[in-house]
């Protein structure tokens, strides 16, 4: 493990000296951004490999076991993984204050943590056949049957999730990032060892008529022992906190009354969220018709990008989200939660706008990268997809890249609120998201041509992205007024926002041009559009540096800088000594 991953894991009251702000939260970014990426990239070939066993990805195997793995998944996040993720670092970083460091009141919030989420898992592992239905719909009979016995096995990733996210958040309440990004690490390649074990004694499995039971309990243990991985390795980091953590039951004075209700409303908000989610697929359903009346006729079928291309495109929107938005944002979250804590909102508030602005510029960039390249993308990670497919499939990835910027920002704006232990008024900003997806249905359904029908969707949910980030910008400015300080300026985010959209207007154009004069060239071979893709992403991202760079924007400018410092770093270790 690098010098730099082991710095990160020393807790803050044992570290000398105090670097930067800024210094600080590019340095803890840039280590989960890279755990995040490998990550991903790790988790491409995790589910390559699955699709080698299950036949690929349209058998009735590979239908049971999205349906069985949909369900732990579908249940963590509504019962506990938002609601963990929001209200433990303010509720930890509280109690490190305490004498004993919080040792007392951590050991005894894990203790119900884990009992919790124990007993959810043995609930739903008796309700699967009843849960079933609700996350994927009526399935075929031997189809629904292997589901069942999958998800029965694979319940259990509840119940480690819930450790995984306790042990992630105490670990960043003493910031220590490096752990909870690298986890997801080990547990992919527990699923590539896992999955090559498997795929070497019994091969290829598509028929969920040919599945055994120890079949069925080995792929359950693939899945449920990397959730367990990712456990232990953290808890080796946790053990290194001197936290004298042990079980301990008791749990008054945990403040469960200000806990829970701050769960239900993250609770609230995570249901509107999926609720969001089913309503942009139910707007699909007449590309879904037109797919199945065309279905012998290929060419014109994959004309009508439809419910997989909504994943595929939503996976492909969420990279940069989940490399760099989570990242940036879980650096600075534990430091906006102290400077609340100790009643210094103006710091808070400082805090927040000057990485408001720092996270729209890598935003920004990727959202004309993706949109420039929205076809070649979506041929590249769309196996079994044609030109013509991924061109149509292109429209949805664009459609979601309008909207890149608002979501991230208003990812932060939430875990501003989350700070401040309000969970009510990140609930209100989903609300503008639901509402129009919803309303967007009968629209779509009644008046939009089916061929445009699932970018229509996708851009529904763009555009509620978009007023609830205006929304949520009110609502922080006016809770800022309510704790006597000064809000962020909005003339100084608007007018860095407006430079960044020319900046990234001018990269589009350069990139757009690029990619219709190489055009042919892009759809010779996937290797050829990944090779090309990275050559025309560096030129953007060049001209995207340059114009902001003549624009002005301090923040592009800060971004390059440190880009050379650490370039300069690298080239100093790697330069060899002469006497």
């Amino acid at each position: 493990m690098s010098s730099a991953l082991r710095a990160q894991h020393v807790p803050r009251h044992r570290r000398q000296g105090v670097a930067s702000s800024r210094s600080t939260l590019m340095q803890a970014s840039v280590l989960m951004a890279a755990g995040s990426t490998i990550s991903r990239l790790l988790g491409f070939v995790r589910n390559y490999m699955f699709g080698m066993i299950l036949a690929g990805s349209m058998s009735s195997a590979a239908s049971a076991f999205s349906a069985a793995n949909t369900l732990p998944n579908t249940v963590w996040l509504l019962v506990g993984g938002g609601t963990l993720n929001a209200i433990l670092v303010p509720a930890i970083v509280r109690a490190v204050k305490r004498p004993d460091r919080g040792g007392d009141y951590i050991s005894r919030l894990m203790t119900l943590v884990a009992a919790v989420s124990l007993g959810i898992t043995v609930v739903c592992m008796v309700g699967v056949p009843l849960l079933l239905p609700l996350t994927s719909g009526v399935l075929p009979p031997e189809t629904h049957a292997l589901a069942v016995q999958l998800g029965y096995w694979m319940m259990p990733q509840v119940f480690f999730s819930a450790l995984y996210v306790m042990c992630g958040q105490l670990l960043n309440a003493h910031d220590s990032f490096g752990p909870y990004q690298w986890a997801p690490v080990l547990n992919n390649l527990v699923g590539i060892i896992g999955a090559g074990m498997f795929f070497a004694m019994w091969g290829a499995v598509g028929s969920p008529a040919t599945w055994t039971l120890p079949m069925i309990i080995a792929m359950a243990a693939i899945n449920v022992g990397g959730s367990a991985a990712q456990v232990v390795f953290l808890f080796w980091y946790v053990k290194k906190l001197d936290l004298r953590l042990r079980p301990r039951w008791g749990f008054r004075g945990l403040g469960l009354g200000k806990l829970s209700k701050i769960g239900l409303w993250t609770l609230g908000m995570l249901a509107l969220g999926q609720l969001g989610i089913w309503a942009t697929r139910w707007s699909t359903g007449r590309a879904g018709w037109m797919t199945e009346q065309l279905r012998d006729d290929p060419e014109r079928a994959a004309r009508y990008p439809n419910l997989l291309t909504l994943d595929w495109a939503y996976m492909a929107f969420m990279i940069p989200q989940g490399i760099i938005g989570v990242a940036v944002v879980t650096a600075v979250f534990p430091a906006i939660s102290r400077r609340a804590v100790d009643d210094d909102h103006a710091g808070a508030m400082a805090r927040y706008a000057e990485t408001s602005r720092m996270l729209a510029v890598p935003m920004m960039l990727c959202a004309v990268l993706f949109i420039a390249l929205a076809g070649p993308i979506m041929w590249v990670i769309g196996g079994g997809t044609g030109e013509i497919g991924a061109r149509a499939n292109g429209t949805v990835l664009v459609a979601y890249m309008l909207g890149l910027v608002p979501f991230a920002s208003l990812y932060l704006i939430k875990r501003v609120f989350y700070a401040y232990e309000d969970a009510r008024t990140p609930f209100l900003t989903q609300i503008p998201v639901t509402v129009i997806s919803l309303a967007a249905i009968p629209v779509i359904l009644l008046t939009v041509d089916p061929l445009w029908a699932t970018a229509s969707a996708a851009g529904a949910s763009s555009f509620g992205n978009l007023v609830s980030w205006l929304m949520g910008t009110w609502q922080l400015r006016r809770h800022a007024r309510r704790l006597g300080t000064t809000p962020p300026s909005l003339a100084r985010e608007g007018l860095v926002l407006g430079k960044l959209l020319v900046a990234g207007l001018i990269a589009w154009a350069a990139g757009a041009g690029l990619v219709a004069l190489l055009d042919d060239l892009f759809w010779s071979h996937r290797l050829t559009a990944v090779l090309l893709g990275a050559v025309v992403g560096a030129i953007m991202t060049a001209v995207f540096a340059g114009a902001g760079w003549l624009l002005k924007i301090s923040e592009v400018r800060q971004l390059l800088g440190y880009s050379g410092r650490v370039v300069n770093r690298l080239t100093r270790r790697g330069r060899p000594v002469t006497s």
